[in-house]
């Protein structure tokens, strides 16, 4: 199968819910995928994550690590992410030149035990 130029980036890795400054385990995995749902393996753009819904109590939160990553064979992985704000409801986002962003789902940073 052929896929086609890539349309959409999708989270197929979400974020899940972590301590504060502690790396977000699995790794963000974000998928670009064509106008059918295929995975756009032509693709090997730039994808850039960013904190889409701030979900620390002063509004404030960082998201650290690699923040740019170029997609290889249409998937993209972060795998030292992480934030610094204890928070509920957070929320990445993702974008990249051609197909367009995804939001992922919430999740929470909590307090280190």
């Amino acid at each position: 199968m052929v896929s086609g130029a890539a349309s959409q980036l999708v989270f197929t890795v979400q974020p899940s819910n972590t301590q504060v400054g502690a790396i977000i385990t699995p790794p963000v995995q974000v998928t670009a995928t064509d106008a059918f749902g295929n995975i756009a393996t032509d693709f090997a753009g730039d994808v850039t994550i960013a904190i889409g819904t701030d979900g620390s109590l002063f509004q404030n939160a960082n998201l650290h690590g690699t923040l740019v990553v170029a997609a290889v064979n249409g998937v993209a992985t972060f795998s030292d992410l992480s934030i610094d704000q204890v928070g509920g409801g957070y929320k990445l986002v993702v974008s990249a030149t051609g197909p367009g962003g995804a939001t992922s789902r919430a999740f929470n940073i909590t307090l280190l035990p």
